[in-house]
């Protein structure tokens, strides 16, 4: 079961363990539903640029943030996972990808917030933070004026509650991790709660729901 850590103030789930048992599995498997991974890709594109300090958060094995590297000046990519970040490395590595750091570092820290970005990102990861509300507000605190914070995340909080009744069943025996059943409203409310202004929403894919967001800091 997972463990809960106390991590400068901030109450979150500790699944590193989980993902690091996972890492190989999780970086073999293919992209379900491609369509909308680009479609979403696409769309986060649009708002970068090569004069960008750019911090994703949750990177798991860096593939995502590879692909955007390319876009900006500099990517910071974090993760819980020490064993993900392997990948994500050697993968640079191969590739060729200067512009990107790996930070081993959970969402929240506040290490992170050394410097300051001009873009935040978190994909598919703010449905499994514990205390999402504190890490919303250090995102905000991370970004400079008119920042600007992009997040796509699974509203589980949609979904038929057998699904729910399996995520939490396959928890009890740690073939999951912690889920928040989020709804697409409430994501978006928690979201301007801590200091931002939506620009732009979509569904990507629209079932199961994977609620994007692009946010202004103000």
């Amino acid at each position: 079961m997972d463990t809960l850590v106390a991590n400068g103030g901030l109450i979150m789930q500790d699944s590193a363990g989980f993902w690091d048992k996972k890492a190989s599995k999780y970086v073999a498997r293919p992209i379900k539903d491609m369509a909308s991974y680009e479609r979403a890709m696409e769309r986060v594109r649009s708002y970068l640029a090569s004069d960008q300090e750019v911090l994703e958060l949750g990177c798991g094995s860096g593939s995502t943030a590879m692909l955007l590297a390319k876009h900006v000046k500099h990517m910071t990519a974090s993760d819980a996972s020490a064993k993900m970040l392997e990948f994500g490395r050697a993968k640079a590595l191969k590739d060729h990808c200067e512009n990107i750091e790996f930070m081993h570092s959970r969402a929240g820290d506040t290490a992170l917030g050394e410097k300051s970005y001009d873009v935040v990102m978190a994909f598919n990861l703010i449905h499994l933070i514990k205390g999402e509300k504190r890490v919303l507000e250090q995102i905000h605190s991370f970004l400079k004026p008119d920042g600007l914070f992009i997040s796509k995340t699974p509203c589980l909080g949609e979904v038929a509650f057998y699904w729910r009744w399996l995520i939490n069943a396959m928890r009890v025996v740690g073939y999951a991790p912690y889920v928040n059943y989020l709804k697409q409203i409430e994501l978006g409310e928690k979201i301007e709660q801590a200091g931002f202004k939506i620009v732009e929403t979509g569904n990507y894919p629209a079932s199961p729901m994977g609620r994007f967001i692009v946010a202004r800091k103000v």
